[in-house]
């Protein structure tokens, strides 16, 4: 088997490490750090503690809280402007997917040149500005990959920067305590695309050995973690184990794919403003229905790595790997697509048209089609 596995980002993980960011800073030589971050942590205690610590190592530091969910290309081009005006050398990332999506893209943008749409799906000619990324959510997985999904506001279309040289972080900063106050919804979310991840990457068409022991583990740990962080916030063990699950489970998939949950949710998303990780956590289950019989004996793997024990088959441990799944989703009490608001039947058809034509398509471990996309839709949407 011939394949590639890329990881350069140092990981540093543990309560209160936040507290530590001027001398990892310091460590690369930065002198003045832009920080992106969107308007809740702007002249937050979070933000004190990171401009302190930067300061006590002699850095000059700034704010830039103009980060949405989906992160748009003009946020990214003014962050990247005001980057240059200001001689900044350090990107630093607070937040979630989009906030660490936008610190990428306005790194690269620093010291490639252009606009977001200038380097849509292609190689950077440079390496980005260093970068430190900080998740506060345990989800995307971004602060470990080489990719950032940015909303191209023209064309109504996700576009992506990916270079697996030049547009990886620096260092990933986990640190548990910045996720003891987020909300239900935040939690569950962005935890079910971790699990996302992990599930898509040990089942796509381009896996390979070491992306597959990163996912069985990520499946792992979200199935024993996310519903004890869900009930109960402050269990610090529970919340800094999702937050390795999702830089393993990015790790993960960075380095094989992800298939037609993705597909599907980035076409919905680019259409309509709803969280990426809520909607990924509606379509999994109807997606691994559809995929079930690609390969009975991965499915089962996923089965036995959410906890089921061998049955009398791979079949039958698959299917039964499917119900926890859906049991686990339960308890999140998350409203289907229906109630979201927004999305109407008669989107579906072209929807589905569009999916098939996403790159992640190909990669699924089932060959899909138009209408199976229409059905899995039609399945979350009555979730």
């Amino acid at each position: 088997m011939n394949f590639q596995f890329n990881h350069q980002t140092r990981i540093i993980s543990g309560a209160g490490e936040l507290d530590n960011i001027g001398d990892h800073a310091h460590g690369l030589s930065a002198t003045n750090a832009l920080i992106v971050c969107d308007s809740f942590f702007k002249g937050s205690a979070v933000m004190a503690r990171i401009q302190k610590s930067l300061s006590s190592m002699g850095i000059k530091s700034q704010e830039f809280a103009d980060v949405q969910p989906n992160p748009r290309d003009y946020d990214c081009e003014a962050g990247a402007k005001l980057a240059e005006k200001q001689n900044v050398d350090l990107v630093i990332a607070l937040g979630g997917g989009s906030a660490m999506d936008e610190g990428k893209a306005i790194a690269a943008l620093v010291t490639n040149g252009g606009t977001c749409s200038d380097w849509d799906a292609k190689p950077l000619a440079q390496h980005m500005l260093p970068m430190i990324c900080i998740p506060t959510t345990a989800g995307t997985g971004s602060e470990v990959t080489f990719c950032a999904v940015i909303d191209d506001t023209e064309r109504h279309f996700k576009m992506a920067f990916q270079d697996e040289v030049n547009l990886i972080p620096t260092i990933a900063l986990l640190d548990p305590e910045l996720t003891l106050t987020l909300p239900a919804k935040a939690t569950a979310g962005p935890g079910m695309d971790v699990m996302t991840h992990a599930i898509e990457a040990y089942t796509c068409k381009v896996h390979n050995p070491i992306s597959d022991a990163l996912a069985l583990q990520a499946i792992r740990l979200v199935h024993e973690n996310l519903v004890k962080a869900f009930k109960s916030p402050q269990d610090i063990t529970a919340r800094e184990n999702m937050l390795v699950a999702s830089s393993i489970a990015g790790m993960a998939f960075i380095n094989a794919n992800v298939g037609s949950v993705h597909a599907l949710s980035e076409t919905i998303g680019a259409l309509h403003d709803f969280p990426h990780g809520l909607v990924n956590a509606l379509l999994l289950v109807p997606t691994i229905e559809y995929n079930l019989d690609s390969n009975w004996e991965r499915f089962a793997d996923i089965a036995e790595a959410l906890g089921v024990s061998q049955l009398d088959s791979a079949e039958e441990t698959a299917r039964a790997g499917v119900e926890v799944l859906r049991q686990m989703i339960r308890q999140f009490d998350l409203p289907n697509l229906k109630e979201l608001g927004g999305l109407n039947s008669d989107e579906f058809v072209g929807i589905s048209e569009k999916a098939m034509k996403n790159d992640l398509t190909l990669d699924n471990s089932k060959t899909m089609t138009a209408p199976a996309y229409e059905e899995i839709i039609e399945k979350a949407y009555h979730l």
